[in-house]
């Protein structure tokens, strides 16, 4: 009985008890505001957010443009391409009309 007084008497003198000055005062919820430096590091972070959607729509459009130079360009050589190898096909004729007769004046290497 005599050692749980004493380690009651312990316990108690080990834990301090509240004061008035370490009292948590009561805080209206409605009335706390960041104050400025939380509307700088918000303005701040608006500002970040801002001018990165700005450079980012710029790289996009800037990609697209070379996309449609590329497309382009690609084109342009496939109709030169084709342009070049039909009259290759066609034995240089020219461009396809009706067929001629052996006797017209049209067709070389004949008489007419």
């Amino acid at each position: 009985m005599i050692l749980a007084s004493a380690a009651t008497r312990l316990l108690l003198a080990a834990t301090p008890s509240p004061t008035a000055s370490t009292a948590t005062p009561k805080v209206d919820a409605d009335l706390v505001t960041p104050g400025l430096w939380g509307f700088v590091s918000l303005f701040v972070l608006a500002l970040a957010v801002y001018f990165l959607g700005r450079s980012m729509a710029r790289r996009v459009q800037r990609v697209n443009h070379r996309a449609r130079v590329e497309r382009e360009a690609a084109e342009e050589a496939a109709e030169e391409a084709a342009r070049q190898a039909a009259p290759g096909e066609r034995g240089g004729a020219g461009p396809a009309g009706p067929p001629q007769g052996p006797g017209d004046p049209g067709r070389p290497g004949r008489p007419g």
